[in-house]
């Protein structure tokens, strides 16, 4: 009987328990396991926007944990990067070694300019490390078709599928534990950063059309936290910070609708996007109140899953928080059709299925030669 294929995956953006990011890590694993793989995480303790250590840090960081892998190349028949631009020397070394290399896009180059705004003036230096890693890549995987286009057109290859983000359809359904949070509420589950629209929800919350019983409930952290501690005195604001990914379900079923309101700062959601909360939330039966940006968009109307409004607008969103709450049926037919969605085109399950004929596929190529 042959061995099992081994897989090492590099993550140079630190995992963090509760963020997307961990749990994106966790469930591809999982899931490529389930597919027959090994699997090895390699990952910093110290990279990230979530980290506040120095730059010098996080590259002693990035050069440790690459040189902990390329000292253990020939264990692995692949090796499966989160994409990043420091990823450059571990896919010099893979190639040299004849190991394929399969990486992960969930944004632009450019995407750093908008999360570090220091970093711009250096935004040609990234282009390139990027550049330089997905031309050398076996495949490269991106979340929305427009990133698929992208990624074509950067890299000057057609090596390029489409696999977007999913949810846990074993966690995230419409039947479990009932919500801890009493009472009527919409939610917000993710990072409070800037284009996850946290100002403009807040602001919403302010406007006529907001049902003056319904609370707004903002589960997750970051750089944004200070706008929220200071919106709490109004009483129908509940924050409850970062919350265990296995919490989160009760906390989604409970809610009359799900914001996804993403926006398009500085052009960084021009490519599409595929943000987790938005299936996760789907698959729990709720509604979601969606901002108009390419693929979610697409996604949510295909889907007859929830409301669009335009990004950056606070009056449309808290009409559509009216319009939901004042026909309940429909909010429960939305939410049973984001659930039709999900279990049967985006569980994780289903996504690890298509990384897994992928990385196959590259492995055997290697092979043959």
């Amino acid at each position: 009987m042959s061995r099992p294929l081994r897989l090492a995956y590099l993550s140079l953006e630190t995992p963090r328990p509760g963020q997307a990011s961990q749990t994106h890590i966790d469930e591809i694993i999982a899931g490529l396991e389930g597919c027959g793989w090994q699997v090895e995480l390699f990952a910093t303790s110290s990279g990230g926007a979530s980290t506040r250590s120095s730059f010098l840090s996080r590259l002693f960081g990035y050069g440790r944990t690459q040189a902990a892998l390329g000292k253990r190349l020939p264990e692995f028949d692949a090796v499966f990067i989160r994409s990043h631009f420091m990823a450059l020397p571990l896919t010099l070394w893979a190639g040299w070694r004849n190991i394929p290399v399969v990486h992960e896009i969930n944004g632009t180059a450019a995407d750093i300019g908008v999360t570090y705004p220091s970093l711009k003036p250096l935004s040609p230096l990234f282009s390139w490390l990027y550049r330089a890693q997905y031309r050398r890549a076996a495949h490269l995987l991106a979340v929305t078709p427009g990133l698929v286009d992208w990624a074509r057109s950067f890299a000057g290859h057609s090596r390029v599928s489409l696999v977007s983000n999913g949810a846990n359809t074993d966690l995230f359904k419409p039947e479990g534990a009932p919500s801890p949070v009493e009472g009527r509420y919409v939610v917000f589950v993710g990072g409070l950063v800037a284009w996850h629209g946290i100002d403009t929800m807040l602001a919403a919350l302010k406007e006529p059309d907001w049902p003056a019983d319904l609370r707004l409930v903002i589960v997750g952290d970051g750089i944004e936290r200070d706008k929220v501690e200071q919106a709490l005195s109004d009483r129908r604001l509940l924050w409850l910070g970062r919350q265990p990914y296995d919490a989160v379900p009760a906390i989604l079923r409970g809610a009359l609708a799900s914001l996804c309101v993403i926006e398009n700062q500085d052009g960084r959601s021009a490519s599409g996007v595929a943000p987790l909360k938005l299936f996760e939330a789907m698959a729990c039966g709720v509604p979601v109140i969606a901002s108009d940006l390419p693929f979610q968009a697409d996604l949510v109307k295909s889907a007859d899953a929830g409301l669009i409004v335009p990004p950056a607008a606070a009056p449309a969103i808290s009409s559509a928080v009216k319009a939901l709450a004042e026909a309940p049926e429909r909010a429960r037919t939305l939410g049973q059709n984001g659930v039709n969605y999900v279990t049967r085109e985006a569980s994780w399950n289903q996504r690890a299925q298509e990384i897994d004929r992928i990385l196959r596929s590259v492995t055997s190529q290697i092979h043959s030669k």
